[in-house]
């Protein structure tokens, strides 16, 4: 007895089938005759259609909106090429640049690097000038140093003195001899010893006053020079602790100044933080926006997909998820607190809780 095979297949009623090759044709098809590619599917949904003029230039966007064959009119963008003309496609993934503010600021760290260096050095200048004040102070007394401040003029008035003690014997040899004269004893013995005490006593005047006003003048001499010796080393020393303070202050304002400038920096670069942020989240919510209007076509056919099986919205659909985002005053408000938090004065206008409120 032969056998036989049977086979059977399930057929779509004829308006399912139709509706599915209608589905499937938008979606994606081939000219029979031509074999050119269509449907939505054919292409990727990432990469837009060039707008061309009517000579089939390309159409570049400018900064008011409307389209360019001018290259030069062109809009740039942040890489400073111009920016295509193209209908739908999705934006590449990209990253901010560096705002202005941050560049700057980028570029004035790296000019206040060893900025303080000229404040060391006049600090060193200062500190030497100093070590040069109080040299001259380190050296012992030079006994002999009396002699720039001994009295040139000593010698003459000794000899003044002298000739004024030898005027005063030779009245009182006269007075002696005189009175020799009229007691008859001229030239006599008695009168030979009165001569001879009072040559004596001159003698010893004149040495005895001579020692004395040289000893005066040579201790008045000294006395000036220990008084000059010690007020140099007093002035050299006040000299060397003002050159010490003053290299002491010079090399502290040089450190000052490089941290006040490091404050600047970060200021200046938390607020081009802030601009870069903003950016940063308006070009990813337009390229989520041109993704969703990329993709929304296939959506639409797989929900009409799933109609045709009997499971209407089954696995399709689109989903947006609200995530509070601290609005343009916030963002305002974060980097002027920023900044002032930087430049150490706190919390600015004590406006912290106001700006961590969702949309503020």
């Amino acid at each position: 007895m032969a056998e036989s095979t049977v086979k059977s297949m399930t057929l779509l009623p004829e308006y399912q089938e139709k509706f599915l090759k209608d589905l499937l044709s938008n979606i994606y098809r081939v000219d029979e005759e031509t074999g050119e590619v269509g449907g939505i599917a054919s292409r990727s949904p990432l990469y837009g259609t060039p707008v061309m003029d009517a000579d089939g230039n390309q159409l570049y966007e400018t900064d008011d909106g409307t389209f360019t064959s001018d290259i030069n009119l062109a809009k740039k963008d942040q890489y400073g090429s111009a920016i295509q003309a193209v209908e739908g496609g999705v934006a590449a993934p990209d990253v901010i640049r560096f705002t202005d503010p941050q560049t700057e600021a980028i570029s004035l760290a790296q000019e206040g690097v060893g900025s303080f260096e000229p404040f060391l050095q006049d600090a060193r200048g200062a500190y030497d000038e100093g070590l040069e004040s109080v040299r001259p102070t380190l050296g012992a007394y030079d006994p002999s140093s009396y002699k720039q401040f001994y009295d040139p003029f000593v010698e003459q008035v000794i000899d003044t003195t002298l000739s004024d003690i030898r005027r005063q014997a030779d009245m009182e040899r006269n007075r002696i001899g005189a009175e020799s004269v009229s007691a008859g004893a001229f030239g006599g013995s008695r009168q030979a010893v009165a001569e001879q005490e009072l040559a004596r006593n001159a003698a010893d005047q004149m040495a005895r006053t001579g020692a004395q006003l040289r000893s005066a003048a040579y201790t008045g001499a000294q006395q000036q020079g220990q008084s000059a010796f010690e007020n140099q080393m007093k002035r050299g020393q006040t000299a060397g602790q003002l050159f010490q303070t003053l290299g002491t202050g010079l090399g502290a304002l040089g450190e000052a100044s490089q941290q006040l400038g490091q404050r600047d920096v970060n200021a200046l670069f938390n607020v081009g933080q802030l601009e870069q942020g903003q950016l940063q989240r308006e070009f990813d919510v337009q390229r989520e926006g041109q993704l969703e209007e990329a993709y929304e076509p296939f959506a639409r056919f797989s929900f009409m997909r799933d109609i045709l099986k009997g499971q209407p919205g089954a696995s399709t659909g689109l989903v947006a998820t609200g995530v509070p985002q601290r609005g343009s005053l916030g963002n305002i408000l974060a980097g002027a607190n920023t900044a002032s938090s930087a430049a150490g004065q706190g919390n600015l206008f004590g406006l912290g809780s106001l700006m961590n409120v969702s949309g503020a």
